[in-house]
């Protein structure tokens, strides 16, 4: 009779652990990166912290917006982030290499005459259905740049 009881227990042991393993991935902390900017030293710090965070295992999401959607515009001069020598849309490029999640405000594309056709690839124009899950999810944390 030991068998049986050692069979179940191995199993509940092992139904126990896939479940808290569930719970840990569904429960990863989120960060939404709210990027304002193409100024190089405050741009480069929001693209580099977003790396850094990937590579760290959590999910990124880089809001841009205002000036920040001239970024992620593939024919727009780019500026050179001083510390890591690359441009900010060879950064932002590299996010999203990483498994970065790009969103592109729309109205502000508008503003500064950015098309959907002009973003690099990988990024995406905003909608309510994109925007609001990677910035509303209960476990995201904002930083704004």
């Amino acid at each position: 009779m030991p068998r049986p009881r050692l069979f179940i227990a191995v199993l509940l042991l092992a139904l126990a652990l896939a479940a808290l393993a569930g719970t840990a991935q569904a429960d990863q902390t989120r960060l939404f990166v709210n990027l304002t900017s193409d100024a190089a030293p405050r741009a480069g710090m929001a693209l580099q912290l977003s790396q850094n965070v990937l590579k760290a295992g959590h999910p990124v999401t880089v809001f841009l917006n205002v000036e920040g959607v001239r970024i992620a515009a593939k024919g727009l001069p780019q500026a050179k982030n001083e510390i890591t020598g690359k441009t900010l849309q060879a950064m932002l490029q590299e996010v999203i290499a990483a498994g970065g999640q790009v969103i592109v405000c729309p109205m502000c594309m508008q503003q500064y005459g950015v098309k959907p056709a002009d973003l690099v690839e990988g990024a995406v124009v905003g909608k309510p259905d994109i925007t609001f899950p990677a910035l509303l999810d209960d476990d995201t944390q904002v930083i704004s740049y």
